[in-house]
């Protein structure tokens, strides 16, 4: 039955406030990006963010801006009071990235807040504390002019938010990422960030983005970027572009600055897709950052309650600017390609830093079949087994290079050659979790591999897990790592994009894990993404190696995603489809 229902009022205050909490400030992150917001919009030209073991505990965000007046204080504490619109036709022509007056009593009323502010014009600061919404000091207080803002126990009294929090690294991890996209937002302004006293970041002034960017993912990778400078009636457009052999799995590399407001935009995205056409394969992202300017009068920016979209008033004016002047930069990487077996391509700047010694595939184990696994059906065995071979005649075919066919007694076998090797390298890699012995292969000649901050945080992080797997890494300092050695059963040919690519994919799942849990989701993602990809054209002898390991796996009928491995169409079913029945 639907619940009883009462007479129409008013919410409570304090009812409304957390209502409209949850609206702006959906996790601590969100209270973080406000502030900083919100000191940027003050004129700040150094921004300091120390957090106390993670956001949900606490952390302060002090600057060096305006200020807010010591009468001033208990109204910015009101919903709707910004000093930063006057008129509704203001939201035509905004200028700084806040204008709801939302953010500070949104964050009040699920926190314990203190702020202590100062304008140029006072003798001494003035401090307020706000718990749940409802002030509980106010006075004097010693600071320089400017404004800290520090907010305790976030959630304290919201219980049921707090079960959903994300994990307490991956929410530093993508507040470290956020403070990142806003120094590259405000070059000009200095940033640093602290976790429990330890720097974490530190970004002088800069005096343009080259530099900005060379603070952030160090002065040799931002030189490789591909720098873009155009305008197109009256869009402005700024990019420092990744090469091709840096494009990743995820469009994690991706950052988008419009009018000094960072946005998530598929729009932007698939515009710089566009622009590097056939120098990526199918399934790379660029790694790029863009920054675009528009008149403000041609950007509506209040169309989501975090700010974090935006709508454009000439969207296709705004993708074919974008696409066209990246295009035009990147044109003269188009790539020299070689023909290999299957009529695939490969392009020739691809890392061959070691090569795999002469018992090995590109699959990246020995070509000497596995034995069958001593348990499983007859299905299992009957597959592993495909009648009528013979040295001199293949009985494997490839169908459009996914694909592996494989006639058995009494029908036909289909196996997923993704599916089938990711769950070859998953067991192998949770049989190295669990003390086995494995192959490692050093590399002829190590690679220094460029990282973001977060990646390099997750090497730092998940250091014994990666070196049970059999990488042999060294950290030199963010952002680079030298990668020595890589797990025995993964082709050496690209280890920058695999170790990479295997980071990303541990990086997108931030939920609450004991250890036993991250060498699980390690597992995972390594096996996704060191395994043969669909398109890969594949060898006799190679495909007969994945189909001899795939049935020595103790669950070779699904990929540890839950996907099959395998299909079998019975030959009594062909022939009663033929009329042969």
């Amino acid at each position: 039955m639907p619940p009883a229902l009462h007479s129409i009022r008013r919410l409570p205050p304090e009812t409304a406030s957390r209502i409209a909490a949850g609206e702006v400030i959906e996790r601590p992150l969100s209270a973080l990006k406000e502030l900083i917001e919100n000191a940027l919009d003050a004129g700040a030209t150094r921004i300091e963010v120390a957090v106390d073991g993670s956001l949900d505990r606490g952390f302060r965000v002090a600057d060096d801006g305006i200020g807010i007046a010591a009468d001033e204080l208990d109204a910015a504490l009101e919903r709707h009071a910004t000093s930063k619109l006057d008129r509704l036709e203001d939201l035509d022509r905004l200028a700084t990235l806040g204008f709801r007056g939302e953010a500070l009593p949104s964050i009040a009323a699920v926190s314990r807040l203190r702020i202590t502010s100062r304008t140029a014009g006072e003798t001494h600061a003035a401090t307020i504390a706000v718990e749940g919404g409802v002030v509980v000091e106010r006075g004097d207080a010693a600071r320089a002019p400017g404004t800290t803002v520090e907010v305790r126990d976030l959630f304290f009294n919201t219980p049921a938010r707090r079960k959903f929090l994300k994990s307490e690294t991956g929410e530093l991890r993508a507040a470290l990422r956020l403070i990142e996209t806003c120094a590259l937002a405000f070059p000009h302004v200095a940033m640093r960030m602290t976790v429990d006293g330890r720097e974490r970041l530190d970004c002088p002034a800069a005096a343009d983005v080259r530099e900005r960017a060379g603070q952030i993912w160090g002065p040799h990778h931002a030189g490789q970027r591909v720098l873009v400078e155009a305008d197109s009636g009256g869009i402005g457009i700024v990019a420092l572009l990744g090469l091709p052999e840096h494009a990743r799995a995820t469009r994690d590399g991706q950052q988008f600055i419009v009018n000094r407001r960072w946005i998530q935009s598929p729009l932007l995205g698939q515009a710089l897709r566009q622009a590097y056409g056939n120098l990526l394969p199918a399934g790379r992202f660029p790694a790029a950052t863009a920054w675009i300017t528009v008149p403000a009068d041609r950007l509506d920016v209040n169309v989501h309650p975090t700010k974090r979209e935006v709508r454009f008033a000439d969207e296709s004016g705004v993708f074919a600017a974008l696409a066209a002047s990246c295009a035009q930069r990147l044109a003269p990487l188009h790539p020299p390609f070689t023909v290999i077996p299957g009529g695939g391509t490969e392009p020739r700047w691809a890392d061959r830093v070691a090569e795999p010694s002469p018992d090995q595939t590109r699959l990246g184990f020995a070509t000497v079949s596995a034995p069958p696994a001593a348990a499983g059906d007859a299905l299992v065995a009957a597959a592993a087994s495909p009648v009528g071979a013979t040295p001199a005649e293949p009985e494997l075919w490839q169908l459009h290079a996914t694909y592996i066919l494989a006639p058995v007694r009494g029908g036909l076998v289909i196996v997923d050659q993704h599916a089938a090797h990711e769950r070859i390298l998953y067991e192998e890699a949770r049989a190295r979790f669990e003390g086995r012995q494995g192959t490692s292969q050093q590399l002829l000649f190590p690679a220094l591999v460029d990282l973001s901050r977060d990646q390099f945080d997750l090497v730092l992080e998940l250091g014994p897990w990666l070196q049970q797997l059999g990488w042999d890494l060294a950290p030199l300092g963010p952002p680079t790592v030298v990668v020595r050695g890589v797990p025995g059963a993964m082709s050496a040919s690209r280890p920058a994009e695999l170790l990479q690519d295997v980071l990303d994919g541990m990086a997108e799942d931030t939920a609450r894990t004991a250890d036993e849990d991250v060498s699980e989701r390690l597992a995972r993602s390594y096996a996704c993404h060191a395994a043969v990809k669909a398109g890969d054209p594949l060898t006799q002898e190679e495909m007969r190696v994945l189909l001899d390991r795939l049935f020595a796996t103790s669950r070779p009928h699904g990929d540890p995603h839950g996907r099959p491995t395998f299909v079998r169409l019975e030959l009594d079913d062909l022939h009663r489809r033929f009329g042969r029945g």
